[in-house]
């Protein structure tokens, strides 16, 4: 099988962080049309498990920041709102884009990136599907990074990796799915159910001890940390035991540039209208 890493040869590519968030909704239709269309080569998306047991494309835990939940009154007794505790058909009932023209969180509205004419689109966004997202995907032939959210402490933590695989393999997308977790062991269960999947290991905060032994246990093509924590010559020491490696979240150009003259395969970020300039695809 054709594996996700085929298509990118080493060094130089734009991951939009949520699609592309700082002009649209992030984890929805919308921020993956507009990653598209602003040249971005691949989006990164979250996703979780309703309670029902869909897979629903979502960063949060918790409904608030990104939905109109606390808005509702049918839902005012399940704060804090966790999206795990939603059936989809509830979760469809909520507005997933209209905080994003409520708290400007980029300042691209009053800044007129964001053009008047999407307000009624951005009105419309609802939770996706992943389902939904791997068809577009394939019907784009557009990659995606999954990040598969952490989900201990309920059901969900149990069943998820088997979902995302079982979903992967119907839909036939294989080749376009980069699958990425902070909890590395639903990452040792993806190569236990279906080694040909590809996996990142995310981390944040500081690097694991022993990091290349620790990256060969996983067995992980790329490693994934925060930018934050990382410098050339860490990218240059994995890179040279065979693991690629991809930064989040990277928004300064000059940054991404460092990061991509490193060696890194992509960077994620936020603003990936302005760095589709950068090394590969300049």
């Amino acid at each position: 099988m054709k594996s996700f890493f085929d298509r990118f040869l080493p060094g130089g590519y734009v991951c939009a962080h949520r699609g592309a968030r700082s002009i649209a909704p992030e984890n929805t239709h919308m921020a993956l049309d507009k990653a598209r269309q602003c040249g971005a080569d691949l989006w990164e998306i979250d996703i979780q498990l309703s309670a029902d047991g869909e897979l629903v494309v979502f960063h949060d835990r918790t409904l608030d920041r990104t939905t109109d939940v606390a808005t509702r009154p049918e839902f005012s007794k399940r704060h804090p709102w966790n999206v795990t505790e939603f059936t989809y058909d509830e979760l469809q009932r909520l507005d997933a884009g209209s905080w994003f023209l409520q708290s400007d969180p980029f300042g691209t509205i009053v800044s007129g990136e964001v053009s008047a004419a999407d307000f009624s689109v951005i009105r419309q966004q609802k939770i996706p599907l992943l389902r939904d997202v791997l068809h577009e995907c394939h019907q784009y032939d557009f990659p995606v990074n999954i990040e598969i959210k952490d989900q201990t402490g309920n059901p969900a933590d149990r069943r998820i990796v088997k979902k995302v695989l079982d979903l992967i393999k119907a839909t036939n997308t294989g080749h376009l799915v980069l699958l990425s977790s902070f909890n590395h062991h639903y990452l040792r269960q993806v190569k236990q159910i279906n080694p040909e999947i590809e996996t990142a290991a995310l981390v944040e905060n500081s690097h694991p001890e022993n990091l290349l032994d620790y990256l060969s246990e996983l067995d992980v093509a790329a490693y994934h940390p925060d930018a934050q924590i990382t410098d050339r010559r860490l990218i240059n020491e994995v890179i040279a035991a065979g693991v690629r490696v991809n930064l989040w979240t990277v928004n300064e150009v000059t940054k991404a540039q460092d990061f991509i003259n490193a060696g890194a395969t992509f960077i994620c970020t936020d603003w990936p209208q302005r760095l589709v300039g950068v090394g590969h695809c300049a």
